[in-house]
């Protein structure tokens, strides 16, 4: 009798390990002859082959049946007509932990980043944190070409002090991330900070999908947070209105207390303030969205506003609820017309008059995150062909809002404005390492098995100064270029958002003499920025991902430690915003008209 029960039991016991999990997932889009399916990392789900969801009115679903693991269970949704060929969900790999016995429903929007319910998270001992410190400081001292670009040795040590002493208690991983950023802000280099893209389900989910973003949109302006667009359901945020206030904290202390977390080249202090502005553009992340919520925590969604209306005497209070990304961009969308939806909305060309046309080109975005699909090489032959034929003698660019991003965009813009397209920088490649560090290996995001960048091999291996010395990564190399090249006068519109490719853009129309430029200082920095190849570090227990240049570009002689400076410098009253007047295309129209006369 016993042995029966014995056997029994053997085979009773597993299904009582099984985990049943019911998968749903709307927001598919509508298509026909298209099937929904699940793949995965544990059977019975595979990445090789789907599993078709049953459809449910608007929502997919499937229950499946999972053995006791103690391993997470990753998974994507995908489309497929034939199942070799799916399409694959944009987002991270889906996580789910396996309970034994229970059954569990995982309910997702098709192609929406999952959402991890940060309050339930635990926070990082000091042995975690410590651990990964190691690794950030043989980043900072061992790889990063530009530590001792703006800060001396001593300034960085006392840097890594205060993140070391700041680790030997336990943090939750928002305060890990904000303790980090300051480290690497720091540092000043654009291209160097905790990263807002390439983070985990984790991060992204404090930082990016929490209802604790503000409900409006707005700019600086001498020190003053000023209101573009408005998503909330108060009429009292119309544009001009200024916020005097945010949950009785001034603005004023809010921006100095955040600046201190914010990367930028150099001392170009007027980028750090752009990029605490919040568009909110669905396709670009705002650093004020990131930092408000980590150093003002909010209890709940209810913000009280101290705000000063345009005309009035008196400040009044009034109530508003915070939003989500996603929700605030949607409100704008519906709103405001003129709010651009995809990065390919930043690109456009109008004929203002007879003789004068303005091309806006604001990113330069072909990879990565929402990135462009606009045929850009089309649209721009088209349009040089239309000032050709038209005999168009004034073209204006646009850049203000341009970020940087890849190469080729920017050279093929610069192929129908002049015939050497190459940049007069004289510079040189450095880093501070020949060799990988082997510790910091395992925790690099690469694609190749031994990357170049592993193993260099500079011209002298001795170090000149701590760097060793690149001299033809940097040297500018003319392209060949057979467009037909405009003739007329070029304006280029320029302001402090303009880092990385984009400083390069308003840097080499000026080191070239193209046109004349009209805006804002540049960010960027005329010493050369730490760009091209940069690096996921991502750190062993916090799993928090720091962007990490490994090659700084060096100019030859000592510069202003600034961006480029435009011929003619503009400003902005509150006026030009409350009416929304394009004060430096207007600017831009006046010189025109000018040199018409003479």
């Amino acid at each position: 009798m016993k042995n029966i029960l014995l056997v029994l039991l053997i085979f009773i016991t597993p299904t009582f390990s099984q985990s049943n999990v019911t998968f749903q997932v709307k927001g598919i889009p509508d298509s026909v002859d298209i099937s929904v399916g699940i793949r995965g990392s544990i059977t019975p789900l595979s990445w090789s082959k789907s599993i078709a969801l049953e459809k449910f009115g608007e929502m997919y679903r499937a229950t499946l049946a999972f053995p006791q693991t103690s391993i997470p269970l990753e998974f994507k949704f995908v489309l497929f007509k034939t199942d070799d060929a799916p399409i694959w969900e944009s987002t991270q790999n889906r996580t789910l932990t396996l309970s034994a016995g229970e059954t569990i429903v995982s309910d997702n929007i098709w192609d929406k980043e999952q959402v991890i319910d940060i309050q339930s998270l635990e926070k990082l001992t000091p042995e975690q944190l410590l651990d990964d410190y190691r690794i950030i400081e043989i980043m900072v001292k061992e790889i990063h070409p530009g530590t001792y670009r703006y800060k001396s040795e001593t300034q960085i040590n006392a840097a890594l002090s205060e993140l070391k002493s700041k680790f030997n208690t336990s943090l939750s991983y928002g305060e890990a991330y904000l303790a980090m950023s300051k480290l690497t802000a720091f540092i000043q280099c654009d291209h160097t900070k905790v990263g807002f893209t390439n983070q985990n389900k984790i991060i992204n989910s404090i930082i990016h999908y929490q209802q604790d973003k503000l409900p409006f949109t707005f700019r600086w302006l001498n020190n003053k947070m000023i209101v573009l667009y408005n998503a909330s359901e108060s009429k009292e945020l119309k544009r001009g209105t200024e916020i005097l206030k945010i949950n009785r904290a001034p603005v004023a202390e809010i921006r100095q207390r955040m600046f201190h977390y914010i990367a930028a080249d150099g001392a170009t202090d007027h980028n750090r303030i752009y990029k605490m502005q919040v568009n909110g553009y669905d396709f670009r992340y705002n650093a004020f969205d990131i930092f408000y919520p980590l150093l003002y925590p909010l209890t709940s969604r209810n913000l009280e506003l101290e705000i000063q209306q345009p005309g009035e005497e008196k400040s009044k209070t009034v109530h508003v609820k915070t939003l989500t990304r996603e929700e605030r961009s949607e409100k704008l969308y519906e709103r405001y017309a003129d709010f651009p939806k995809t990065r390919d909305d930043l690109w456009s060309f109008e004929k203002l008059n007879d003789d004068t046309a303005l091309l806006t080109v604001n990113s330069f975005g072909l990879l990565g995150w929402k990135r462009m699909t606009l045929d850009y090489k089309a649209f721009l032959k088209n349009i040089f062909d239309q000032l050709q034929q038209n005999n168009m003698s004034n073209l204006i660019i646009d850049v203000r809002k341009n970020a940087g991003g890849n190469d080729e965009m920017k050279d093929e813009l610069f192929g129908y404005l002049t015939p050497d397209i190459r940049h007069d920088f004289k510079r040189e490649g450095r880093t501070r390492y020949v060799s990988f560090p082997e510790s910091v290996k395992p925790y690099i995001k690469t694609w190749e098995e031994n990357p170049w960048y592993f193993n260099l091999n500079p011209p002298k291996t001795t170090p000149t100064d701590g760097y060793y010395i690149f001299k033809n990564n940097f040297t500018a190399k003319p392209l060949k270029n057979n467009k037909p090249i405009y003739q007329g006068n070029v304006y280029l519109l320029s302001s402090a958002a303009n880092t990385s490719l984009a400083f390069y853009v308003v840097n080499q129309f000026k080191q070239q003499n193209i046109g004349t430029i009209i805006g804002q200082e540049t960010g960027g920095n005329l010493n050369d920025i730490n760009g091209g190849t940069i690096l996921f570090l991502i750190l062993p227990n916090s799993q928090i991902e720091i962007d990490v240049p490994i090659m700084g570009g060096f100019t030859l002689a000592k510069q202003p430690n600034s961006g480029v400076q435009p011929d003619i410098e503009t400003t902005h009253t509150i006026e030009d915003i409350i009416s929304n007047r394009d004060v430096e295309l207007k600017t831009a129209l006046r010189v025109i008209n000018e040199k018409k006369r003479k």
